[in-house]
């Protein structure tokens, strides 16, 4: 848990926090100025481990393949890598560089099978590698909403010393406190004080926003929300997915437009489609079933507590267990 001590500091350092969102240059926070020189090393000595990320994954979560590869040929093949990728000595690697910014232009330059590519270099610690690398992102090109909900709440974690149910709950707390429905004490604490000078220095949006615009995506099934994470679909489209009710015709359509690619008018066209139909939905086959009742089973509280019940379930997991090892 965070001290007091600690949330002081981490609102007196406001230098680092104009830096991290986009007002001041990366000079002041590099310890000497030539670190921060352009220069040119081979794209091999470049890692993409993301240490400094608080779950290892970059801050992205999908490119294009077909719109990277176009970028690719069209621009960084004929004029270059024209800004450098942001980088720092890998963590226990010697003579390797972790990337901190630019994991497009990384692999724009392998498609391109670049040997060297221009970075600079930075002496940063995770926290600074990790607000540069939101930072860099953000100005170059909008966060998804998703993308936007995940960095904000590592953020927060950081600097609050909060896991994430931590981070949202207190951030509910403070939205319930401006509508006077909970004690407002919260909204003078210091760390709300953290959070308001966060969110200030961000400037893309606020706090309260935040909480009424993405914190709901959480409820998002999580398919949907994984598949987005995971780099497999771009959000608009994952998200257009999310709005059809039914589960089994949900994920049907969003394997499908993994696979095959479908490009977002053909995906407008098949949820329409969907959410019109009047027919019933195709029944599940019998392994669907199965795995559609355990995981019911296991949500269902009272249903352990049926000493009936568990009796009865007993006899049938018995009789299942006969049929799969026979």
């Amino acid at each position: 848990m965070t001290t007091r001590r600690q949330l002081k500091d981490a609102i007196s350092d406001n230098e680092e926090l104009n830096f991290v969102f986009g007002q001041a240059t990366a000079q002041k926070i590099v310890q000497t100025a030539d670190v921060t020189q352009e220069q040119l090393i081979k794209r091999s000595a470049i890692v993409c481990t993301f240490t400094f990320v608080p779950d290892g994954k970059p801050v992205r979560h999908y490119y294009d393949p077909q719109e990277l590869e176009q970028w690719a040929l069209n621009d960084i093949k004929p004029n270059g890598i024209r800004s450098p990728l942001w980088v720092r000595p890998a963590p226990n690697q010697s003579g390797k560089y972790e990337l901190v910014a630019g994991l497009r232009r990384l692999k724009a330059a392998t498609i391109l099978e670049l040997e060297v590519v221009p970075v600079k270099v930075f002496d940063w610690d995770d926290r600074t590698a990790f607000h540069a690398a939101i930072s860099e992102n953000t100005n170059r090109r909008d966060f998804s909403a998703l993308e936007e909900l995940d960095n904000t709440l590592r953020l927060l974690e950081i600097q609050l010393g909060y896991d994430t149910e931590e981070v949202v709950s207190f951030l509910y707390r403070m939205n319930n406190a401006t509508k006077g429905t909970t004690n407002q004490n919260v909204l003078v604490s210091e760390e709300a004080e953290l959070v308001q000078q966060i969110f200030d220095s961000f400037g893309q949006i606020t706090w309260q926003s935040f909480v009424a615009t993405r914190l709901p995506l959480f409820k998002k099934p999580a398919e949907i929300l994984n598949a987005i994470r995971q780099g497999k679909i771009h959000y608009t489209k994952a998200i257009l997915i999310a709005s059809i009710k039914d589960e089994y015709s949900r994920q049907n359509l969003l394997e499908e437009a993994i696979s095959h690619s479908l490009s977002l008018s053909e995906i407008k066209q098949r949820v329409k489609a969907l959410n019109d139909t009047k027919t019933p939905p195709k029944p599940l086959n019998l392994k669907q079933r199965l795995t559609k009742t355990v995981e019911m089973a296991k949500k269902n509280k009272m249903l352990w507590n049926d000493p009936n019940k568990t009796q009865q379930l007993e006899q049938l997991i018995s009789q299942i267990e006969a049929i799969v090892i026979n």
